[in-house]
């Protein structure tokens, strides 16, 4: 029963995912460290503490029955059910019934004399695995790599057994290590305290959050500025040779121009428009085509009938403008969740993560973290080309993408569009816009 209730758990996972915030919790704690600050104050507007962590003090080191408790309230929370475990009698110490259900689920195992031993604290690689286990419990299979322990001076302390888990932590940005004078270290021998262990999964939550945000969304309808309302196909073209250029021209030499699927006039005609009609250009391409946004999709006009056009962003520093157009390059390539380079795909902060970082730029990994930690604000009518924009719910981002310019981004949309250019002024993303951030601001 217990197999079939968490397959029932990965599908509910996927189709009633509630993100629902919270009012602030009155519970006073203790221990609380500076740095941690934000972190506490963003888990309970979630609603991510179990009751039982009223009071705490935050700088004791976690157990492992308060680690269960923590993944199991989260789990229920995403769920939006409690979770009903077969049996409670699989340890001679302990029958809480949230150590069993993390049991059951895969997330912690017990010790071969039959103990679970729910007081006892965490070393950091335990807490490694119960992470990796938790990801695995709600669906997402995360992928190791070992290249990501290479900057820890430690790394050679790692037990065999935790190693995938531990590549899999510092990989998604869910353990950053402990900064020291001589380097920085992994510490996978020592004690999580309460709240490094509360912050690495809050990281871990908030991936998740944003995994399955794609998942959900992987098939939505949106309408374009004209409301038309047309199912987003996702057959992006990878088309080489468009810059960016930030300008809005004008169709008027002609009573009907073709729009076509590609850049050439032997290529499928998506639709036409008519004199006078104002285009959303997203680029130029090297035989004098014109690059646009057409109905939700992209497309393309002869540039020999589109004239009188203004520039727009031209105040956009230079590297901005250059990041813009290298992450146009990618357009077409596939959205694969957690993935950060042209060989794997794109997850959309991996998008960012990944263009940014080409440039000597290094922001946050997901995308709430990169609008909570990287550049500095500015208002949607002050956007200019290489702003990150934001979108999601309340004061947490699920998705961040790229300006363009013309109210237009570039970002990895999701499972079956891959890195496209949409329209921020498309219904479904002016729903959900949150902010923006310029991070060159030179």
């Amino acid at each position: 029963m217990m197999k079939l209730k968490t397959r029932l758990l990965s599908l509910a996972l996927c189709l009633v995912m509630v993100f629902s915030a919270i009012p602030m919790a009155s519970a006073a704690y203790s221990g609380v460290a500076q740095w941690f600050e934000p972190s506490l104050r963003e888990m309970q507007e979630l609603g991510l503490l179990p009751a039982s962590y009223d009071g705490f003090n935050l700088s004791k080191k976690i157990t492992r029955a308060e680690m269960c408790e923590l993944a199991v309230h989260a789990l229920e929370k995403i769920t939006g059910y409690a979770i009903i475990p077969e049996k409670t009698d699989y340890f001679t110490d302990t029958e809480k019934d949230y150590i069993v259900k993390a049991y059951e689920l895969g997330i912690v195992s017990g010790y071969p004399d039959g103990t679970f031993k729910p007081d006892n604290y965490l070393t950091r690689q335990e807490f490694f695995q119960i992470i990796e286990n938790f990801c695995k419990a709600s669906a997402f299979q995360p992928v190791a790599d070992e290249s990501y322990l290479g900057s820890f001076i430690d790394t050679a302390k790692v037990d065999q057994w935790a190693k995938e888990a531990a590549q899999i932590c510092v990989r998604y940005g869910y353990v950053n290590g402990k900064a020291e004078n001589d380097g920085t270290y992994l510490d996978p021998l020592g004690n999580a305290s309460r709240q490094e262990a509360m912050a690495m999964f809050l990281r871990a939550y908030k991936s998740l959050n944003e995994y399955y945000y794609y998942i959900r969304t992987a098939q939505v309808v949106v309408d374009d500025n004209s409301g038309s309302g047309n199912v987003e196909t996702g057959n992006n073209t990878v088309i080489e040779d468009v810059k960016i250029t930030g300008v809005d021209k004008h169709m008027i030499t002609t009573t009907d121009l073709n729009v076509r699927e590609l850049w050439s006039k032997e290529t499928n005609i998506l639709g036409t428009v008519g004199a006078g009609t104002d285009l959303t250009v997203t680029g130029l391409c090297a035989n004098g085509w014109v690059q646009v946004q057409y109905k939700g999709k992209t497309g393309y006009v002869s540039g020999d009938y589109v004239v009188d056009y203004e520039q727009l962003d031209n105040s956009a520093n230079d590297d901005a403008i250059d990041i813009a157009n290298f992450a146009m390059t990618f357009v077409g390539y596939p959205y694969v969740y957690g993935a950060e380079s042209p060989s794997d795909g794109f997850d959309c902060s991996g998008l960012v993560y990944y263009c940014f970082g080409q440039y000597g730029i290094s922001l946050k990994r997901t995308a709430d973290d990169q609008m909570h930690n990287n550049g500095v604000a500015v208002s949607r009518s002050d956007l200019q080309v290489g702003d990150l924009v934001f979108f999601g719910y309340g004061s947490y981002a699920n998705h961040v993408g790229i300006y363009i310019g013309n109210n237009n981004f570039v970002h990895a949309a999701n499972p079956s569009s891959g890195v496209r250019v949409s329209s921020m002024n498309e219904t479904y993303y002016a729903n959900r816009y949150l902010t923006a951030r310029r991070i060159i601001t030179d």
